[in-house]
């Protein structure tokens, strides 16, 4: 028996099978564990500055 909150019913929800799932084949993020869509890697060469200098601070 599905439990009632505030009136209304909450159902279960069944998380998709890999190859179907809506997010993934979007190429959004999924936030489900083990899709494709949740794998987040980086793809830009630069990766900033080795080193930065840091301004001096202004006395009053």
């Amino acid at each position: 028996m599905p439990r009632r909150k505030y009136g209304k019913l909450r159902k279960t929800v069944e998380l998709p099978p890999k190859g179907n799932c809506s997010r993934c084949r979007s190429g959004k993020y999924c936030p489900i564990e083990g899709h494709v869509g949740n794998i987040v890697t980086s793809h830009r060469e630069w990766s900033g500055p080795e080193k930065m200098e840091k301004r001096k601070k202004a006395r009053s």
